[in-house]
């Protein structure tokens, strides 16, 4: 786990709480920082499940479980802020520079936020060390609770 000068907003433990999936599907394992419009969160990916399935013969971490963690730090900054109900990665756009590889520790996260009453709209910056790893821009919408879901 990489040394942080933040202080720790979220646990791993405490995010399970929110409505974010659980168990593998959680991907943030800690939020350091939320000011403003901004967080700074990290996924733990030594040892992480998917390299010994994803390419074994040349494992790399998903591409997809990159935008899902970033789709994820926008839910927490949309919890933190009082909204509730069902969020949903409505959009997302990426750009990927370099994989992330079985000998990396962590993968963090720089999140910018814009909202739009239940529309979220993220900027977000994912590197390890000084290595950028991709650039997402995901859009989360919460369903507030109560609404019934479109069939």
């Amino acid at each position: 786990m990489a040394i942080s000068l933040y202080n720790v907003a979220y646990e791993r433990s405490e995010l399970s709480s929110t409505f974010l999936p659980v168990g593998q599907m959680l991907q943030i394992d800690q939020v350091f920082e939320i000011v403003n419009a901004h967080l700074v969160c990290e996924v733990d990916v030594k040892g992480h499940w998917t390299f010994p399935i994803h390419f074994p013969s040349d494992p790399i971490f998903p591409g997809t479980l990159l935008i899902e963690a970033a789709g994820q730090a926008v839910a927490i900054w949309a919890w933190h802020i009082g909204a509730r109900g069902r969020p949903r990665l409505a959009r997302v756009s990426a750009k990927f520079d370099n994989p992330v590889l079985p000998s990396d520790e962590t993968i963090r996260l720089e999140v910018s936020v814009r909202q739009k009453k239940n529309i979220f709209l993220g900027d977000v910056r994912l590197s390890v060390l000084d290595k950028q790893i991709a650039s997402v821009k995901p859009m989360v919408v919460i369903v507030p609770e109560g609404a019934k879901p479109r069939r």
